[in-house]
This record gives C-alpha cells, sequence and structure tokens, in this order.
C-alpha cells in the first residue's frame, strides 16, 4: 500500500506536506536449545553502528529522527495500526538503539532489549514507508519478547510528498489527484513518490537489502553482544511480506522461518499489475450506479476480488470505493501508477497542470487531467503491462521453492492485495514447488488490508492479533517442531485461536 489515510482533511491545506503511510502467545518461546546461526553468515553483510543506550526502546517513547518532507517515522508506524492498541509491552524496555545507513538512500534501525533472549526478528517493509513502518505492529512485539529487531527503508529515500502539481519539481513523474476527495483535486494537489522520483527504484533491490540487513543484524549482535543470534526470524506485510517470501527462496540460510501478512504476490503471468487495472476499469460504472451495477460488479469478482460490502453509511457506502476514491491513498489508481512507471519501461507520463473534476460526480468519478500515458486515468485503467516489463517482474517473481517454515495470513476482505490473486496463487507455486510441507496459510475472516479500514464499519476485524498468533505458531514449528494443521493448504481463522501453536 503506498501511502495511508491519516492526514485527510489536511492535505487540503495550502502548504505542501509529508504523506506517511492485546499480545500474542509465549506459549511456543519455551522451546528446545537452538542450534546457533553460523557464523560469519553466509551473506555479504555491512557494519552498523555500534547504537547507543536507551531507557525505553518502546514506540512513542524512544527518539526518531527529525521528520522532512515525505519521511514521518511516527506517521508511517500509526498509518499500520488501529488508533488506541495497547502495545504488548507495557513497562519500559531498556536497551540499545542503533540507526544508520549502509548504502544510498539505505536507512535502517536495530534494537536490542538489555534482557535480550538471544533471537532476531527482522521486518519487511510495506509499500514506500520508512525504516520505522513496523514499530507499533512488529517492535514492540518483539521487544516484549525479548528479541532484538531490525527493519529497513529498502533504500527508498521517502514515502511520498504532497504538494500542488505547479509547486512540484518534477511533474511528469507525480500522481496528481484526480478524485475531488476533500476538494485535494481542486486544490490541484499532487503526490510525489519517493519510489519514482527523481529515479525510479529498482524493486529487485529490495530483496538484496533484505538478505543485507538480516546478515548485518546478525553480524551486528555478534560483534557487539559477544554472540550470533540463536534464531532468525523474518516478518513483513504487504510488500514487506514479498520481502519475506523473497528471502526464504533465495536465502533461506539466513533464516529460521517467516511471517508474510497480507503479502503482494510477483509473477510475470499474475501481479498487481495485471488485475487492478481491471477494477479501475469496473469502478466508474459501478460508483456511478451508486453501488448497484450488476455488471461491473461481476467484472471486479472475475478480476479476483471479494465481493463488495455495502453499508448505509454516507462517508463510507463500499468497501471497494475505499480502495478506489474513498481514502487519501486512492490506493488503487496510486499504485498501478507508481508500479507501472517503476516496473514498465514502456511506461512514460507527461502532465501539464492539475485535473479538472468530474462535473457529474467529482468525488467518485476521474476528472479530466492535462496529461498524456500514465498520467491519463483512463490509460491506468487499461493498462497491459508491455512485453518490456517482463524482465523488472521476473527480477522479483515468486518461485514457491521456500527453504524455511513460513507461516500466512490473508484478509479474506482485502481488496486490494486480494487473497485470489495474492494468497492462493502463491500457495499454489509453494505446492507446485514441492514445499507445501513447509506452508501454512490462514484466511482471516474479514480482515481487509489496511488494519485502519476496521473502525470504519464493514463488520471488519484487525489482523494484527492474527499477525501474532502466526508468529507464535511460528516459534513452535521451529522450535518445538510442532506440526501446523495448515501446511500445504490455507484454513480459515476466526479468531487468533484458530492459529494454534501447541
Amino acid at each position: 500500500m503506498p501511502l495511508d489515510r491519516r492526514q485527510l482533511l489536511a492535505l487540503a491545506a495550502a502548504a505542501p506536506l509529508a504523506v506517511a503511510g492485546c499480545g500474542g502467545s509465549n506459549s511456543a518461546l519455551a522451546a528446545a536449545p537452538a542450534t546457533p546461526t553460523a557464523s560469519p553468515v553466509p551473506f555479504p553483510s555491512q557494519p552498523l553502528a555500534a547504537g547507543s543506550a536507551v531507557a525505553d526502546l518502546r514506540f512513542g517513547i524512544a527518539a526518531t529522527p527529525a521528520t522532512f518532507p515525505g519521511y514521518d517515522p511516527a506517521g508511517d508506524a500509526k498509518a499500520l495500526i488501529v488508533a488506541g492498541t495497547p502495545s504488548p509491552a507495557p513497562t519500559a524496555v531498556p536497551g540499545t538503539l542503533s540507526t544508520g545507513s549502509y548504502a544510498t538512500n539505505q536507512r535502517y534501525v536495530v534494537r536490542v532489549p538489555s534482557n535480550w533472549n538471544g533471537k532476531l526478528i527482522v521486518a519487511g517493509t510495506p509499500a514506500f514507508r520508512s525504516e520505522f513502518a513496523n514499530d507499533a505492529i512488529w517492535s514492540d512485539y518483539a521487544l516484549s519478547l525479548g528479541y532484538a529487531f531490525a527493519s529497513s527503508n529498502k533504500g527508498v529515500p521517502f514515502n511520498a510528498i504532497a504538494e500542488a502539481i505547479t509547486a512540484s519539481p518534477d511533474p511528469n513523474n507525480a500522481y496528481v489527484i484526480p478524485f475531488d476527495l476533500a476538494a485535494l483535486e481542486t486544490a490541484g494537489f499532487s503526490y510525489r513518490l519517493g519510489a519514482v522520483s527523481p529515479t525510479r527504484t529498482n524493486m529487485a533491490s529490495w530483496n538484496s537489502d533484505f538478505a543485507t540487513l538480516t546478515a548485518s543484524a546478525q553480524a551486528f549482535l555478534l560483534k557487539n553482544f559477544g554472540k550470533a543470534p540463536t534464531r532468525t526470524y523474518a516478518v513483513g506485510l504487504s510488500n514487506g511480506g514479498a520481502q519475506v517470501r523473497s528471502l526464504l527462496e533465495q536465502h533461506p540460510e539466513l533464516v529460521d522461518g517467516g511471517v508474510e501478512w497480507s503479502a503482494v504476490y510477483w509473477s510475470v503471468a499474475s501481479n498487481i499489475l495485471t488485475y487492478l487495472p481491471k477494477f479501475l476499469s469496473a469502478m466508474q460504472a459501478y460508483t456511478a450506479s451508486n453501488f448497484t451495477d450488476a455488471t461491473s460488479a461481476a467484472a471486479i469478482r472475475a478480476a479476483g476480488f471479494p465481493a463488495d460490502v455495502l453499508q448505509a453509511v454516507a462517508a463510507h457506502p463500499s468497501l471497494w470505493f475505499e480502495y478506489y476514491a474513498g481514502a487519501a491513498s486512492f490506493y488503487a489508481d496510486l499504485t498501478v501508477f507508481a508500479y507501472g512507471l517503476i516496473l514498465d519501461p514502456a511506461v512514460t507520463s507527461t502532465v501539464s497542470g492539475k485535473c479538472v473534476p468530474d462535473t457529474t460526480n467529482a468525488a467518485r468519478a476521474p476528472g479530466v487531467c492535462p496529461a498524456t500515458g500514465f498520467g491519463l486515468p483512463a490509460n491506468r485503467a487499461s493498462y497491459v503491462p508491455s512485453p518490456s516489463s517482463a524482465a523488472n517482474i521476473a527480477a522479483i517473481a515468486h518461485t514457491g521453492n521456500i527453504g524455511k517454515p513460513l507461516v500466512g495470513i490473508a484478509g479474506s476482505l482485502d481488496m486490494f492485495i486480494t487473497p485470489a490473486n495474492n494468497f492462493t496463487t502463491y500457495r499454489n507455486a509453494v505446492n507446485a514447488a514441492g514445499k507445501g510441507s513447509l506452508y501454512s496459510q490462514y484466511l482471516v475472516t474479514r480482515g481487509t488490508h489496511v488494519d485502519t479500514f476496521a473502525p470504519l464499519g464493514y463488520t471488519l476485524q484487525p489482523q494484527l492479533p492474527f499477525a501474532w498468533a502466526a508468529f507464535a505458531q511460528l516459534v513452535s514449528i521451529v522450535e518445538s517442531g510442532y506440526g501446523s494443521p495448515a501446511k500445504g493448504t490455507q484454513l480459515v481463522a476466526n479468531t487468533p485461536a484458530d492459529i494454534p501453536n501447541k
């Protein structure tokens, strides 16, 4: 998910600003002694700063770097958790904090609690967010159990900057808002994305950075704490989950297992650029019909989407709509724009000004944009990846050939990284690779891609407690030989207790 849904009203202001993006079971942690990770690690590591002692490592308490346009550490983390969710670490966690960079545009954070249990959790990072994006959902959880924790920004210099298109230094690579939610289109706002401007991201480097982060954090622990971690686990949400999959496929020697949460699936034949344009194409007619048009609804379901969820709430009438034009991130449209530019050399965009709102339904229909190529909403809705995109997508494609245990969760009502296109497809790939015994899947009833949508209604439930339950199961699989009932298949989880660990 490229951006968050916070600061929606603030985005309509004239000044440019940055746009950010109950405890689990501990029972599996008292496990049999582990075999220490070999040292040195079999992947080249980078030296990390020694760090400094802090009184409390927890999110919201430990100091973070100063914000700058497109970079908001606290906002990135808050965008991924339901407001008011209590920290799984109820008391202060003293320890060592290390931040820094080992490559151009790369930034990392490593935390080691004073009561370190000798193990490490490395977190992949969703979308274009910062190294602090996982602080609320994963870091406090890891620290509460005594784990060291590490995360990276994948080398993406900043998330996104909201600014008037007339103020953009790179308008041809800016996403000009085409929906008049909160008058953003009328005001001529655009998003300048760090993954696209000033240079387009090489997504294959996201996976190599995750491996480097893992090896570097292991070497950091060995150098500064006298021993390599006895266990290393990888966790990740969305494209962070895609990183976990790739790590277990490409460098399983670095980790003991992983947890993926609403992970993105990449293959040349099936990916977000093959199904999201179909969603965009059908949504204009669907919204124009006040969410009643059966033909467009059928087209969206045929593209692999769960059935829409409607409710009698004027501001939030349709869960499909939330991912189309109902939230300031404009998830589906912005994602096609960004990843099309990143992955397809044939995609170009030119923009000469702001979009003009649609006269029939400005908040629900894309306006008229003075642009060509991918700057036009209609071209994003009709997009088909060109043959020249195949090499870039193949470089990040998942094979299913995982080398360590993996536990996955996904929401049954994820209207963005849909289960049919990203979860079931990956299970099929793992089984085809003969690794089904290493993979357990749980489809979370009424979960959607972003937990912060849960307070909007739609009978949604947050997936965070399920992610923590999945981690507890992973630890039990690795350290106690637990036989997951979901290995090689997909089970339904109505509550976190449906993801057992003993």
